[in-house]
């Protein structure tokens, strides 16, 4: 396909974005750009206007610039394939539907593929002050409507808010916290239970969400019999208003002699799921998202050692 139908294309998906997130707002923004502007101290409003503007701005240069928009039209490609990773992660750590997001990632393969393969245009410029007055235009219509673009109030119930109207995201990330204490992970902060919990024993904590494959296949193999070491189960819920895809999973996981705790609901947690962090002596010793049983195996062999040394103790 010719370099000039695919940016054109291209450019034509870019102003109908720009068109259905002007029109429909905060319905159809996908929630990692909401959760990523909320973390800089910015409105769902705000994210509005820019993305609306932005798409206008990337629609306008790429017709502008006709058939030398190769390069740029790599690149807004590219960005519509991340936004629909992007946008799928955030799906999968919330339980929401992938639709969105597959079909970002779709559009943008199905440009970025055949631009990839294409040569550069071998023609010379015909009217390069045109071009250039074009994508300047296209910039300064694109910021008109990031600046004047009326904004009703978005509706973020189901990502829920805090007092001053912004979103509360919480981004954790386990796979960082290893040789960490529990306090420096900032866990406390949501679930200050676990300070007791983990003080007199190596202790398991297993974050699961309830519709959650994975999850269960992991309580059921590791955690239908009691352990030697205390495990902890961290429900993560979905954020309010947020429906849950269709499941026939049971409501909650299996789990023997567990300690059962939830993160508040409300806000939006992103963290992966399922994930075992082993805590020993206050200090995280192993984080693992799918070679569970080397947390497991460590914790029980950790617990038996203290309570051998306690028998010892109590003998002597």
């Amino acid at each position: 396909m010719p370099v000039i139908a695919l940016t054109r294309g291209l450019a034509v998906a870019y102003a109908a974005a720009a068109i259905v997130v002007a029109m429909r707002q905060g319905d159809v923004l996908p929630v990692w750009i909401l959760g990523a502007l909320a973390k800089a101290g910015g409105s769902p409003e705000l994210a509005v206007r820019l993305v609306a503007g932005i798409c206008a701005a990337v629609a306008g240069t790429l017709a502008a610039l006709g058939t030398h928009a190769r390069v740029p039209a790599i690149a807004a490609a590219a960005l519509l394939v991340f936004s629909g990773i992007a946008g799928g992660s955030a799906a999968v750590s919330l339980g929401t539907s992938l639709a969105g997001p597959v079909v970002q990632a779709v559009v943008g393969l199905l440009f970025i593929v055949p631009l990839l393969s294409s040569r550069p245009a071998a023609e010379r410029w015909r009217h390069p002050g045109l071009a250039a007055m074009g994508v300047l235009g296209s910039m300064v219509i694109g910021a008109g409507i990031a600046a004047n673009l009326e904004v009703g109030v978005v509706d973020t119930t189901s990502l829920a808010r805090d007092e001053s109207g912004r979103f509360r995201v919480h981004d954790l990330t386990p796979d960082d916290w290893e040789g960490r204490t529990l306090e420096e992970t900032g866990l406390l902060e949501h679930l200050p239970q676990l300070r007791g919990l983990v003080r007199d024993e190596p202790t398991l904590i297993a974050f699961h969400r309830p519709n959650c494959g994975a999850c269960h296949d992991l309580f059921d193999g590791y955690f239908g019999e009691r352990l030697p070491a205390r495990v902890v189960a961290v429900r993560v819920p979905p954020a309010e208003g947020v429906e849950l895809a269709e499941s026939d999973l049971p409501e909650d996981v299996v789990c023997a002699d567990c300690v059962r705790l939830a993160f508040p609901e409300g806000p939006v947690w992103l963290i992966r799921t399922p994930v075992v962090v082993e805590v020993v002596d206050g200090r995280v010793t192993c984080v693992s998202s799918d070679d569970f049983h080397r947390c497991v195996d460590d914790a029980v062999a950790a617990a038996e050692a203290m309570y051998d040394a306690e028998a010892a103790a109590a003998d002597g």
